[in-house]
């Protein structure tokens, strides 16, 4: 964790892969936990997950391929992770003890569950643009 004019911040190391005037698209590499294992090099490549993180555009002076640190505020983190994890385990789990006291089968209680879980994602994916307002990265020059 680091501290700075922002609180508590998590950094990440990207590459900047594309640069427009609302975004700047940053490569982020996450390795596996296991470099300092004598196999790395023959398990590291199964390993490797890239993503893309797009900041807005401030004005940064930074060029394509440039190596820079990617920051989020650490609440930040924890209130997206709320609402893609915990949340939607929270309303599976209610729905599910719910219709089992309802004395609804087993299996319809699955399949209804599944279903909230759904509605419950396309409700995020349609207030998608208010929740990416709400959370922040900035772009920090190495």
């Amino acid at each position: 964790m680091l501290q700075d004019k922002r609180g508590s911040c998590s950094k990440r190391k990207g590459i900047v892969s594309k640069i427009t005037d609302e975004s700047i698209a940053v490569n982020i590499i996450n390795m596996s936990a296991c470099s300092a294992c004598h196999a790395n090099g023959m398990c590291q490549a199964f390993e490797r997950q890239e993503k893309t993180v797009y900041v807005a555009n401030t004005g940064q002076q930074v060029h394509d391929g440039e190596s820079v640190n990617v920051v989020m505020q650490t609440g930040m983190g924890l209130k997206a992770a709320f609402f893609a994890y915990f949340l939607p385990v929270f309303i599976v789990v209610a729905v599910l003890l719910i219709l089992t006291e309802l004395g609804i089968k087993e299996y319809l209680t699955g399949v209804i569950s599944v279903c909230f879980l759904a509605v419950y994602y396309c409700i995020l994916r349609l207030f998608r643009e208010k929740l990416k307002n709400q959370i922040h990265f900035y772009i920090e020059k190495i």
